[in-house]
């Protein structure tokens, strides 16, 4: 058992509500395993497969295999 103990973290005067919720604006690849997308905030993120698969763990077959050309 540890005995180091988390401490408490105060939010309440940082965290602000969002007005407008964040929407993806423009996706594009990023060599054969990566994938930038900008959001409506002005930020821009890169992910990795790997990363996708994380956020998303259950993924649903497609209905026509992807051409591999």
């Amino acid at each position: 058992m540890s005995n180091s103990v988390q401490a408490k973290l105060d939010f309440g005067s940082t965290v602000i509500p969002m007005n407008d919720p964040i929407r993806i604006l423009t996706t594009e690849l990023d060599g054969e395993d990566g994938l930038v997308v900008t959001f409506s905030d002005g930020t821009c993120g890169a992910y990795v497969v790997e990363e996708l698969l994380e956020l998303r763990p259950h993924r649903e077959p497609t209905k026509a295999p992807p051409d591999s050309n």
